[in-house]
């Protein structure tokens, strides 16, 4: 066992009830230990992956074990980065998306200590020869898109809570917990962009490599074929904000809709057959 990776995952799940002890009770004590740990869980996660890296003798990302931490770690930049952006804008907001982001964290990471070494790697997969780099550079990006647009799933879901809160003009406890609407609105449209590029980048490159490794830049796999209707429904939100002028609930519901298609890209795609590798 990794035990690098077992100290991450004590770790993770050590911030992750921070975390949300700190969004019920609006403690910021509560929530500096969440940080701390999280700080320490993914110094020792990023130790896991070189190890890993190192003793695999390929880039950490080749089998499901590996594409499951390697998902959680990106999730745990994204958060970071999240809060580096927009600490001074709401404080609530960091107990906020933690609340949503650790504890999958945290499950991600189990998934990836009680998954085989070899399980999730594609019949055929080939990594050798001309362009080899491509490979983990198209897993890469692909990952780092899905974790923003996670981002883009946590900021929709907190839009639609606080604004069924102002609708119904209960301002209950998550009224007070949650950022504002102008907030999450900003969240989700930063992170969109982000997720979009990156995703942009990560088909592109994935085409690339597979004209590379076999002369076809399409296969009809359903990996490919759900990738690109998200990379469309994600194009559709960001003409939506930027073009059409949509704002609120509409953009948020697609949010939501963008990140359940990700989930059936990552998860649903392999139930289908088809030669792509797990992540």
């Amino acid at each position: 066992m990794n035990h690098f990776l077992l100290t991450a995952f004590a770790a993770y799940v050590v911030a992750a009830i921070h975390s949300v002890l700190a969004f019920i009770h609006k403690r910021r004590a509560l929530q500096r230990v969440a940080l701390a740990m999280l700080a320490f869980g993914f110094a020792a996660h990023t130790a896991s992956l070189i190890v890993e890296w190192v003793a695999g003798g390929h880039y950490p990302i080749l089998h499901r074990k590996e594409t499951l931490s390697f998902l959680a770690w990106t999730m745990v930049i994204a958060y970071g980065l999240a809060l580096y952006r927009y600490h001074g804008l709401a404080s609530n907001f960091v107990p906020a998306l933690g609340t949503f982001t650790l504890p999958l964290v945290a499950l991600l990471t189990l998934a990836a200590m009680m998954t085989a070494e070899s399980a999730g790697l594609a019949p055929g997969l080939i990594i050798d020869g001309r362009a080899a780099w491509l490979h983990p550079v198209h897993t890469t990006l692909i990952l780092f898109a899905y974790a923003a647009f996670f981002v883009v799933f946590a900021a929709s879901v907190m839009y639609l809570l606080q604004e069924r809160e102002l609708k119904l003009k209960t301002f209950g406890a998550n009224f007070h917990r949650l950022p504002s609407l102008a907030t999450v609105d900003d969240i989700g449209r930063a992170a969109a962009g982000v997720g979009f590029m990156l995703l942009t980048l990560g088909i592109l490159t994935g085409m690339i490599w597979s004209s590379t490794r076999d002369g076809r830049l399409w296969h009809n796999d359903p990996k490919e074929i759900l990738a690109a209707l998200t990379w469309l429904l994600y194009l559709i939100l960001i003409h939506s904000r930027y073009l059409a002028g949509w704002r609120g609930r509409r953009v948020a519901w697609l949010g939501v809709a963008g990140f359940a298609l990700v989930l059936c890209t990552f998860f649903g795609a392999r139930l289908m057959g088809g030669y792509h590798v797990f992540g």
